[in-house]
């Protein structure tokens, strides 16, 4: 794209492509600059690194002082993903259970939605009793949690094994009975009743204790491999 037409772009059209541009890449970001004195301008604007998306962003190994510097200065300036990370490192990675569910709910208040996700989903599981069935059932409805699933186990975002699950999260998780609906009544509809998930699977409908406690069951299974490392501050 050259230069003039570039230059006719409003800021804000700017700082997407550059939060992109972050996103795949920290090297092209930093050429980026260099190359355009507009993306120059947005690139060191407070805002920029507050609003930057870092869920998806890719840690190149030969990039990681880069990486570590972006993700730094996003975190000092309040970033909510970049709490959130720094939370999920905490709660998965160090085992830091209150400091890291603080940041995750502080996330969440900031506004990132993933971040509103995981603390009511861990605020569910949590709600386990001695039958294994849980109790504090989100505010969100069953079609947010199911594009927050495809999210969360989407390649981006998986494939983190290199850390064991904190005991207490895994004490709770193995409470959560996932086969409670094959003793309830919504497994025994004459005739049954489907609904289709984002990914076009056909499932057996549940009622809302069925649904949230295999919702539950599903959430401590998969969330500890969207956690990340977490630079460390100097």
């Amino acid at each position: 794209m050259e230069n003039l037409n570039l230059a006719s772009l409003p800021p804000i059209m700017l700082h997407k492509i550059l939060s992109k541009v972050a996103t795949k890449s920290i090297r092209d970001f930093g050429s980026a600059r260099i190359a355009f004195p507009g993306f120059n301008e947005v690139g060191r604007d407070d805002y920029f690194y507050r609003s930057a998306n870092l869920i998806y962003l890719n840690d190149w190994v030969d990039e990681v002082n880069a990486v570590r510097t972006f993700k730094l200065k996003c975190n000092r300036l309040g970033n909510p993903e970049a709490i959130y990370l720094r939370g999920m490192n905490e709660y998965f990675f160090l085992h830091l259970l209150d400091e890291g569910r603080e940041k995750i709910h502080r996330a969440g208040e900031r506004g990132c939605v993933l971040a509103q996700f995981v603390d009511a989903m861990l605020n569910l599981a949590f709600s386990v009793d001695g039958r294994g069935i849980v109790h504090n059932y989100p505010a969100f409805t069953r079609q947010h949690d199911d594009e927050m699933f495809q999210i969360i186990n989407s390649w981006d975002l998986t494939g983190y094994w290199n850390y064991e699950k904190p005991p207490m999260f895994l004490s709770r998780a193995e409470r959560i009975d996932p086969n409670v609906p094959h003793d309830c009544w919504c497994s025994n509809l004459d005739p049954p009743m489907f609904v289709v998930s984002l990914n076009g699977s056909r499932l057996h409908w549940k009622c809302d204790r069925c649904f949230w406690n295999c919702a539950a069951w599903d959430f401590c299974n998969d969330i500890y491999l969207t956690a990340r490392a977490w630079p460390i501050e100097d």
